[in-house]
Order: structure tokens, then C-alpha cells, then sequence
């Protein structure tokens, strides 16, 4: 997979994933800074207790993201539903 979908990959996963604290709500997550094999993503959720976080995700956690995610999409049934980013 083009390095250019890594990041939509890991963004999907977090926002999958991530709340702040118990809240239901999945958050919104973009990428504010890549450098030195690090992504940094500030995470939003605009829930009853709105909250703002940031999230790192190392190089290796983003191979092993996209990873699963090709992984998961190679198994699924052709003309299935397509598995989401966060599968493995």
C-alpha cells in the first residue's frame, strides 16, 4: 500500500478506537505532525464533555496498522462488505 494511505489508515484506526475516558463518542483525529518516524495526531470529541488529546504513533504501530488493515482486506469474501481500517 502507497505510504500516502498510511495515515488515513492510522487516523480510522484511532478514531475507531480512542475516547477520553468513558465517553461513547468516537472522536475526530488528524494528523498534526510526522517527523522522525513518529505521527502525532490531535484527537477531538465534541461529546457532553468536549475533550482534546494528542495521540503517537510509532513507525512500527503504523506498519502493523496498515498491515491488519490489508490483511483483513485480503480475507474478506469478494463482493462483501470492505473490513474497516482497525480489523486484526
Amino acid at each position: 500500500m502507497p505510504r500516502r494511505f498510511h495515515t488515513a489508515v492510522v487516523r480510522a484506526h484511532l478514531e475507531q478506537t480512542e475516547r477520553h475516558g468513558r465517553c461513547p463518542r468516537e472522536p475526530y483525529a488528524r494528523e498534526v505532525e510526522h517527523a522522525h518516524g513518529v505521527r502525532r495526531f490531535e484527537l477531538e470529541c465534541s461529546g457532553w464533555h468536549a475533550s482534546r488529546w494528542t495521540k503517537d504513533v510509532t513507525a512500527p504501530e503504523t506498519a502493523a496498522l496498515v498491515q491488519a488493515f490489508i490483511d483483513a482486506t485480503l480475507a474478506a469474501p469478494e463482493g462483501g462488505p470492505s473490513p474497516g481500517p482497525a480489523m486484526g
